[in-house]
């Protein structure tokens, strides 16, 4: 058979046409001569892939059209999932007449995680999670072949951890955990090879933080402790590497808050506090490196509510009352620099109302503090009537009793 490999060509560069095309006319940028090319490419293309159905031997081409579905598919964004199929039934036929090319199988795994893609985003999870399971079997003995690659490795963990995504969707939690843990081990033995990949550091705590998070919906607070635990020391690991990427540094503060959760939960409100107060310390400086930057902001208040919690269940009002004042400046501030935003305006009216309940709370309180006292101290002057001591105390409540009662 005389060679055909231009007409393999030819149909990459039609597909590659195709697929500009497409995109200029999805964008609303078509005109009469350039959907009569896109015509005539198409028919072009469909001649093109009939005389490939009659060579199902020639390999290259057939793995030609298959990458050009697959780019056509994507640019396109209609019908997509057809496409993927038909590119994974040409690599299927390919892997059987070189079951050793690797690139072969490779590719079939890719598409297979598009179509496992698809499916999870029209939310027909069952259906991603077989194509994710048939993809992760070939990433697997693509690894066996090659145990010393650690992108083959890489390949395998990023699976796992899609499937643990869609399976967490269903909700699968047992079936989630199951395969971030797999990811888990993997990633470690990864680090192994190259303690110093930042890259695989945060892919581990990333993992970490998946499982802990499992952990706590499961009641297993203990196991959810371990995993964050060792989650906070790599983001404090990165953080000392660098600390100027401001996102490993707002990793780190949500890492704290997830041990203060937790520690909380555990009934250990120090370690809690600390955990807050921290995570609060990061937060103020971030904003003071941006203090336009909204999302840092929203997060101080966020960890200054936290902290307020605790407060308030220790009784500590003044605190409590230090800890709003600084929330409704935030909050005044946010919805000043966005007076369209009625999510911040809201937050503004719900800061006045607390600080305000807060501050009444507070004076209620410090009545009721004042009013034992003097209960107290007119029981020793009544004991004994010629204590000037005692008759003093008695005189200095009745003065903080009618004063706040007349306020």
């Amino acid at each position: 058979m005389r060679d055909r490999s231009w007409t393999s060509l030819g149909e990459i560069m039609a597909l590659q046409f195709l697929t500009n095309a497409v995109k200029k006319i999805f964008l609303g940028g078509s005109n009469e001569n350039l959907v009569r090319q896109v015509s005539f490419t198409q028919q072009w293309l469909a001649i093109a892939r009939q005389s490939t159905a009659t060579d199902m031997n020639n390999a290259r081409e057939q793995s030609d059209l298959s990458i050009g579905d697959f780019r056509s598919a994507s640019a396109e964004n209609a019908g997509a999932l057809a496409a993927y199929e038909e590119s994974l039934a040409i690599r299927r036929r390919l892997a059987q007449i070189d079951p050793r090319n690797i690139q072969w199988q490779s590719d079939a795994a890719n598409i297979l995680d598009q179509i496992g893609d698809e499916y999870r985003n029209e939310g027909m999870s069952y259906q991603a999670i077989t194509a994710y399971e048939e993809s992760l079997v070939i990433w697997r003995r693509l690894a066996e072949i090659d145990p010393r690659n650690p992108r083959r490795w890489r390949d395998v963990a990023r699976r796992l951890n899609k499937l643990g995504d869609v399976k967490l969707d269903l909700p699968d939690s047992s079936g989630a955990l199951t395969a971030y843990e797999g990811s888990l081990v993997i990633h470690r033995r990864l680090l192994k090879i190259d303690p110093d990949n930042t890259r695989w550091q945060f892919a581990v705590a990333e993992i970490l933080e998946k499982i802990g998070d499992l952990r706590v919906a499961a009641g297993d607070e203990k196991g959810a402790l371990k995993a964050y635990e060792e989650m906070l020391a790599i983001d404090r690991g990165l953080v000392a590497i660098d600390g100027h990427p401001t996102e490993w540094r707002l990793n780190l503060s949500l890492s704290l808050d997830r041990i203060g959760d937790v520690k909380l939960a555990l009934g250990d409100t120090l370690a809690a506090a600390e955990a807050y107060e921290e995570s609060l310390a990061i937060r103020r400086r971030l904003v003071e490196l941006d203090k336009s930057n909204t999302q840092w902001t929203q997060y101080v208040s966020l960890s200054l509510e936290k902290i307020d919690d605790l407060k308030r269940a220790a009784g500590d009002y003044a605190a409590v009352l230090a800890v709003f004042e600084e929330m409704l400046a935030i909050d005044g501030h946010l919805a000043k620099a966005d007076e369209t935003n009625t999510r911040f305006q809201e937050g503004l009216s719900a800061s006045l109302t607390t600080v305000a309940d807060v501050k009444a709370a507070s004076a209620a309180r410090a009545l009721a503090i004042h009013e034992e006292s003097l209960a107290m101290s007119h029981e020793l002057a009544e004991s004994d009537p010629d204590n000037a001591n005692y008759q003093f105390e008695k005189s200095v409540d009745l003065e903080h009793v009618g004063g706040m009662r007349v306020v």
